[in-house]
């Protein structure tokens, strides 16, 4: 299954490639992920596609600088970054996924992102 989604402007837009069935999100209790409520879709690298957008993006590290935070330069939505915790995958803000075509069967796991390994918050 294919879902898609991008930042509020539109300037950058994604496709993933997820597998039918449950959906499992990640809610991290780190500093960043806690205070933009991110919740985290990950796919693998070659499961995800950036489809507009790329020279409309800028990139934010901080702590180990490990992690690659992907902002939009124009409305600065996150939809999608490189996360430390999972370095061979993407992570899909699933609140940047759009409402049509995304399914119904979600989970929310809590995840402690505080306590991984290089964790600043």
């Amino acid at each position: 299954m294919i879902v898609s989604g991008g930042c509020h402007c539109e300037l950058v837009r994604f496709e993933a490639s997820i597998t039918d069935g449950p959906v499992e999100l990640l809610d991290c209790d780190c500093s960043i992920c806690r205070m933009t409520g991110y919740l985290h879709l990950i796919v693998p690298e070659t499961k995800f596609r950036l489809v507009e957008g790329k020279g409309e993006t800028t990139t934010y590290r901080f702590g180990s600088g490990k992690a690659r935070h992907i902002f939009c330069k124009q409305c600065g939505i996150k939809s999608f970054y490189k996360p430390r915790s999972h370095p061979d995958a993407i992570s899909v803000n699933w609140r940047c996924v759009d409402e049509e075509g995304r399914p119904a069967d979600v989970t929310i796991v809590p995840f402690d992102g505080r306590n991984h390994p290089g964790a600043v918050g």
